[in-house]
């Protein structure tokens, strides 16, 4: 028998790693396994999805070029028989033969979803990747240069995830009827690499906003009005449909709102409010009374009714910089406070053996939910007769982050929401005629934004500074917003750290904790802002890295 080529031994080793990674997984699955095994497997199993992942982009690259929908039925049967353990002499007969007259299958997306099972629009999706990563195919079988060469050079690179490059090119190819030209797609393309690489948990959100950017350019203002509004689309399943389309600096002020509402700490969110309203307008789903608990904390007191007023005044919302950078613990008055010394760190709760844990009364409800009760409850302070005057303190609080020296320049764009939204120039005009604007300084000199150790804690100002320059919690990847992280000293305070800006950064509490137990440091690099340095098995190339999810996509490529 002849000797095989080097596609036959590559096919064949295919298929023995199929037989192998069955074989595996039945030996592992069938198995308590120790902890360390586990994570092994689970991290081989990631390595060989995305494996899988380039193969199935090269594979309908391999169909495409080749017009494999064109096999005869014999030549299908022979694979077929083949399966996944085939003989030499089997791999030897896989050559095929088209035929000439009518074949089984109309083009490659027919034999993908025809023959392999998958849904018709994941094949056509998989041979558009093909030709924006590898080459296109001409309707003679030319193979031509790839739709994104940039991104298709990242493709090729072994080390690279495939997955997120596949989405990038997937992302400007369904963009680009809209996009200006080709320079514009060379533009995004190289944006993409440079996201991929350097910011790979927020690429997929800042290539979006990104191409949403590019397209939105093109389009002049009549035929924005002409979209923006708030659509009435009927009843279906029992529930009244809305759609509604507004303008960036106008969002804003729905994502400050269920910014607010996210956040348990201020009046917007809080949960007993939220499910009382919530009942009081669906009484039947009302839950029974029952007795308070014993481990239930007292209600807050109220604040006295005004003169000649029958309903109590509702207490004042907490602002941000009052939650909760600063633990329950840390607020207790000095007389009552425990005598707590260690990293800024909430002390370890007392022990509720004896008491079991209270259930949330309102976390089974959606956040969709909980979003729409607090808008609900904003339009409903403004009714006349409204009996709840605590829903009347439920505000968005719009925060816009501006690039003074891009202002200067005068840039398209040079500033953009708290919740990251890019705005133009013509918006962010509009939105400091009509709201105040709070200039902060992060690092002037004279400014009283370094407070030493005259105080452990930092005090609002700061807090707003910090704010503005991480606008959440700075782990990479981390959703968390400013709102509801805590401030934290990049060197501890009981080791002689100071209360300054340059020297704090922003973290939610589950990562301001994980930060202190050891899982990872904060390192402060010459004239940068703190950033976090991951463990080695995490980032074997030891890069500070900062979190840019709440960045716009231009400063997310800039930092």
């Amino acid at each position: 028998m002849e000797e095989l080529s080097g596609n036959q031994v590559a096919l064949g080793a295919m298929a023995q790693a199929i037989t192998a990674l069955d074989a595996a997984c039945a030996q592992l699955s069938a198995q308590e396994l120790p902890a360390g095994q586990a994570a092994y497997f689970a991290w081989l199993a990631e390595r060989a999805a995305a494996t899988l992942s380039r193969l199935q982009i090269h594979a309908a690259d391999a169909v495409q070029r080749s017009g494999s929908h064109q096999l005869d039925t014999e030549s299908l049967d022979a694979i077929a028989d083949a399966g996944a353990a085939p003989t030499n002499e089997q791999l030897a007969a896989l050559h095929g033969t088209c035929t000439l007259g009518r074949s089984s299958f109309k083009d490659a997306a027919d034999l993908h979803s025809g023959w392999l099972g998958i849904a018709h629009g994941a094949a056509r999706a998989r041979l558009a990747a093909a030709g924006s990563l590898i080459a296109n195919v001409t309707e003679a079988g030319e193979r031509t240069a790839p739709d994104c060469p940039q991104l298709a050079a990242h493709f090729a690179n072994r080390d690279v995830d495939p997955r997120p490059v596949i989405g990038a090119a997937r992302a400007i190819r369904n963009a680009e009827a809209d996009l200006p030209g080709p320079q514009s797609r060379a533009q995004l393309e190289a944006q993409a690499v440079r996201l991929i690489d350097l910011e790979p948990a927020s690429a997929a959100k800042h290539l979006s906003t990104l191409i949403a950017e590019q397209v939105q350019a093109q389009r002049p203002p009549q035929a924005l009005f002409a979209e923006a509004g708030l659509f009435h689309r009927g009843m279906k399943g029992g529930l009244v449909h809305y759609q509604l389309k507004v303008f960036p600096h106008d969002a804003e002020l729905i994502e400050s709102l269920r910014a607010k509402i996210n956040n348990p700490n201020t009046v917007a969110g809080n949960r007993a409010q939220l499910n009382e309203l919530v009942h009081a307008n669906h009484a039947s789903t009302a839950p029974p009374e029952r007795e308070p608990q014993a481990c239930e904390a007292p209600p807050a007191p109220q604040t006295a009714p005004q003169q000649g007023s029958s309903s109590p005044v509702p207490p004042a919302p907490k602002e941000w910089d009052d939650a909760p950078s600063m633990p329950d613990w840390a607020r207790t008055p000095a007389a009552q406070a425990p005598a707590y010394q260690g990293p800024e760190v909430d002390p370890p709760a007392p022990s509720t053996t004896a008491v079991p844990p209270l259930e949330s009364p309102f976390e089974d409800l959606s956040p969709a939910l909980r979003h729409l009760t607090g808008l609900l409850a904003v339009l409903r302070a403004n009714r006349i007769g409204g009996k709840n005057p605590a829903v009347g303190l439920i505000a968005p609080q719009v925060i816009v982050h501006l690039n003074y020296e891009k202002m200067l320049d005068g840039a398209a764009s040079f500033a953009s929401t708290e919740n990251g939204l890019p705005l133009t120039a013509a918006q962010a005009r509009t939105l400091m005629c009509s709201a105040g604007v709070y200039p902060v300084v992060l690092d002037g000199k004279g400014q009283p934004l370094d407070i030493g150790r005259s105080k452990r804690l930092f005090p609002p100002h700061m807090k707003r500074a910090l704010a503005a320059r991480d606008r959440g919690c700075i782990y990479p990847g981390c959703k968390m917003p400013a709102s509801r992280c805590e401030a934290d000293h990049v060197d501890p305070w009981e080791e002689g750290g100071q209360t300054r800006v340059d020297r704090g950064a922003l973290l939610c509490p589950m990562h301001h904790h994980a930060r202190h137990a050891g899982l990872f440091s904060l390192v402060v690099a010459e004239g940068k802002p703190p950033a976090v340095l991951l463990p080695k098995f995490f980032d074997p190339d030891q890069q500070p890295r900062r979190n840019t999810y709440w960045f716009s996509a231009a400063e997310a490529l800039a930092a």
